[in-house]
Parts: structure tokens; C-alpha cells; sequence
């Protein structure tokens, strides 16, 4: 998964000349492909995540890390309720592989305020369901948040 890197700060610069002032400014943005389309991305400053810069429109919402997340959710719910007995039970009843199921299911130890970003669309770009299938989750939040916070910076 490719992380996002900070391209500098923004920078101004007033030249006089003899026709009149030559104002130059630079704006550090990369563009990235984010969601299959190309988007414009705010410049990170350390332990604050990215977000596409459109302000005049709503960001989309991940719908396969939401449908990710609610199953998540859902299946631990069914076993801390003793609906099931294992995971073994629930993998067979769901008709889902068992190590499919393991990676879906760290979904629901996600930080309550990275479960809301993802739903509102506000996550870092590259935080995807595919994210969390390749890399390992932390269980403590702050963790969580750091390495989450690591696409950003």
C-alpha cells in the first residue's frame, strides 16, 4: 500500500521588476487516484490526515469498507451474544472462509472515531478494505490511529 508523502510547504514570492510586480505562489498538491478517479490532496502536516480538497462537495463514502465494517460488527455481535459457538460455526454459516473471516473481523476492534471518519468518507486516501485484508490492525486505538495517521503523513 502506498502512503502518501508531504511535498513541502506553500510558499510566496514578490519580485519587482520594471513592467510592474511579479507575484509567484506555490501550493505543494499531488494529484492521486483515490476510489478509481483522480483527486486533488491537502498538503499533511504530521499526525493529521488527508483529505481530498473539494469543499463544495460531499466526500463518498467507501461502500466496500462500510459493507466490511457493518459484517464485521455484525458477526461479533453473534458471537459475543453466544448466537454461535466459535468462529468456526459462524464461517460455516455465513459460507465465508475461516482466515477471510479472521481479517474481516479486526474491523470491529477499529477506534469508535476511525469508524466514523470511514463512515462519513472523511478516511485518509488509501484506507481501504484492502488495507486492512494486507496489513496487521493493533488493538490499542492509539496505535491504531498512528498507523492509520502513517497514510497521511
Amino acid at each position: 500500500m502506498r502512503g502518501l508523502e508531504q511535498v513541502g510547504q506553500a510558499q510566496s514570492q514578490t519580485l519587482k521588476l520594471d513592467q510592474g510586480i511579479k507575484l509567484t505562489t506555490f501550493i505543494p498538491v499531488r494529484f492521486v487516484r483515490h476510489k478509481a478517479r483522480k483527486v486533488v490532496v491537502e498538503p499533511t502536516t504530521p499526525g493529521r490526515m488527508a483529505s481530498p480538497l473539494n469543499p463544495c462537495r460531499p466526500t463518498s463514502v467507501d461502500e466496500n469498507l462500510m459493507s466490511a465494517l457493518a459484517r464485521a460488527f455484525f458477526w461479533q455481535e453473534m458471537l459475543d451474544s453466544g448466537r454461535v459457538k466459535n468462529m468456526t460455526e459462524l464461517a460455516k454459516a455465513e459460507k465465508v472462509g475461516l482466515a477471510r473471516m479472521q481479517k474481516m473481523l479486526k474491523l470491529a476492534r477499529l477506534a469508535p472515531d476511525i469508524v466514523e471518519d470511514i463512515a462519513c468518507g472523511r478516511q485518509p486516501v488509501g484506507l481501504s478494505l484492502l488495507f486492512f485484508v494486507e496489513n496487521p490492525l493493533p488493538d490499542d486505538w492509539n496505535e491504531q490511529r498512528s498507523v492509520i495517521g502513517g497514510l497521511a503523513s
